[in-house]
């Protein structure tokens, strides 16, 4: 069933409901600020440190030629690879202003208490 869901882009959102990739992408306001699971290929992958002294990572969650922004406060202990399987689970956001910068059409992923955000590499079968 995982893999079905990885092949047709499937996001999951918190109620459960199955929504395909572009199906985001054209309803980006019924996600906005909700949280969900998505499907997809790693592509962009960084790990970074900010000016401040911040760690985070961010890459593109890719399933054709769609794509999502991804975004977690501090590094993975073990660095995703391009083209890699995963499952993001994070809070969509259609735009994010962060200072003067805005971001759009990204999920944060960063792990918070009580909520099992996060990326998972999904095994090759």
């Amino acid at each position: 069933m995982l893999a079905t869901a990885l092949a047709a882009g499937a996001l999951v959102s918190a109620d459960n409901e199955s929504v395909a990739l572009t199906d985001l992408l054209q309803n980006q306001d019924r996600f906005h600020s909700k949280p969900v699971k998505v499907l997809g290929a790693v592509a962009d992958f960084k790990q970074k440190t900010s000016r401040a002294g911040n760690k985070y990572v961010v890459f593109k969650l890719t399933e054709s030629e769609k794509k999502v922004n991804v975004y977690r406060r501090g590094w993975l202990e073990q660095p995703l690879k391009d083209g890699a399987k995963v499952q993001v689970y994070g809070v969509y956001q259609k735009e994010k202003r962060v200072g003067a910068m805005v971001f759009k059409n990204e999920i944060d992923c960063t792990p918070v208490k009580g909520k099992e955000f996060g990326v998972t590499v999904v095994p090759a079968k």
